[in-house]
């Protein structure tokens, strides 16, 4: 035991003394080191592997600037999809997202692109993806393919991408100072080819410092917001409730919505009797969990549920294959025929959504689980939703026309 203790000791002297001569050698630089970043250090970054998850955990940072002055950021961070070091320097411009991949790396987890043809310049290897393939043609210049090349000759991958105006690249040789100064100037670098560009028509308009999801700029993540336990259709019994992972937000014109999980204990006591007749009692706490998931309506509704086929058949509709599918609860029955005309069941058909009613101006869904790809498929199909309910019914609940047009 003792041998282990001071085995152990000796070890943590080791790493303590190791990490102080390395914060040392970065500080000697001029850079900054911080050991705890606040969320802000990622709060501008959306793109993965930022804008993933609920868990954001931004650790070690180095900060400081390029030799040709451009300032630079290297972290740690962490989240449930990904974890390690990212290294990122500033460009001139918030420009649209842009992912470069070349030689012994795999493109990243979780981005949703359009891959694109590669210039002849970088060679076989290189993968490109965009959203919107006229910007890569804009910015696949024969400088910047010569900078790549530059930085890949020198690490067996490139893993880049754009993420608003910083140029993000995963896994920089962070342990040595000595190999991370020049290779940040080589990054930096690939950030003047872009610099040069004339890409002022592909300017984004900036955001505010939150933190963000990946491909919805209108999300944001509050994390606890207990005020919800009191206006949102949660479990009542209980004690000690409480929310995590709170998100707000919409997708483009659609209803804005509020997710989050609502925690609460129940406690109970149990009595036992021994073989020699003597009881005892004990007090068990369990723990309970539940995700919530509402859209807000621009309008009050009679009230309506939408599941899929269980008990009770629900209301009859002309359609036997729907009819097998889905029940359909509603108080006023002519609302319904009218929301779940023949074009609303095969859509509902197709897209098989989860459960929900609608009560008074809000949709309540049953989403099973609380994570963001949840969020986003309940959204789109909500809106889609909305948007078949016929022009007549929004006039007859008060509105002058339907909120949701149709693409």
């Amino acid at each position: 035991m003792i041998l282990l203790l001071v085995s152990g000791t000796a070890v943590g002297v080791v790493l303590f003394v190791r990490r102080q001569r390395y914060v040392k050698s970065l500080r000697d630089r001029g850079w900054t080191f911080v050991g705890s970043p606040a969320f802000e250090s990622v709060a501008r970054l959306s793109n993965p592997p930022f804008g993933m998850g609920f868990t954001r955990d931004p650790d070690d940072q180095i900060v400081g600037l390029t030799s040709s002055g451009r300032p630079f950021q290297v972290i740690e961070y962490g989240s449930e999809y990904w974890k390690g070091w990212v290294g990122m320097v500033t460009l001139s411009r918030r420009l649209p997202e842009l992912w470069i991949t070349g030689g012994q790396t795999q493109p990243r987890a979780g981005v949703a692109a359009t891959m694109v043809p590669v210039p002849p310049q970088l060679g076989a290897g290189w993968t490109v993806g965009v959203q919107d393939p006229a910007f890569a043609t804009e910015v696949l210049s024969g400088q910047l393919c010569t900078a790549l090349l530059t930085l890949a000759s020198g690490q067996p991958g490139v893993n880049l991408s754009i993420d608003g105006d910083q140029l993000v690249i995963q896994d920089p040789p962070r342990k040595d100072p000595e190999l991370l100064a020049p290779w940040l100037d080589q990054v930096a670098m690939i950030a003047t080819a872009i610099d040069a560009l004339p890409l002022d028509r592909w300017i984004q308009p900036p955001r505010e410092p939150r933190l963000t999801f990946y491909q919805h700029p209108d999300w944001w993540w509050i994390g606890q917001d207990d005020s919800l336990l009191h206006s949102t259709p949660t479990t009542r019994s209980g004690h000690d409730h409480s929310t995590s992972d709170v998100i707000r937000g919409r997708d483009g014109d659609g209803p804005p919505f509020v997710a989050f999980t609502h925690h609460w204990k129940t406690t109970r006591t149990e009595s036992s009797t021994d073989s020699e007749g003597r009881t005892t009692t004990r007090t068990v706490t369990e723990n309970h969990s539940e995700p919530i998931l509402g859209f807000e309506l621009p309008v009050g509704m009679p009230w309506i549920q939408v599941s899929r086929r269980g008990f009770g058949a629900g209301i009859s509709f002309e359609s036997e294959a729907f009819n097998e599918q889905f029940a359909i609860h509603a108080r006023d029955h002519k609302f319904a025929y009218d929301v779940i005309h023949p074009r609303q069941m095969e859509f509902l058909m197709a897209v098989r959504p989860v459960s929900f009613q609608v009560v008074g101006n809000w949709a309540w869904f049953e989403p099973g689980r609380h994570d963001h790809q949840t969020i986003a498929h309940s959204s789109v199909f909500l809106r889609d939703f909305l948007a078949r309910i016929p022009r007549f019914v929004w006039k007859n609940l008060g509105l002058h026309d339907s909120p949701y047009p149709q693409a």
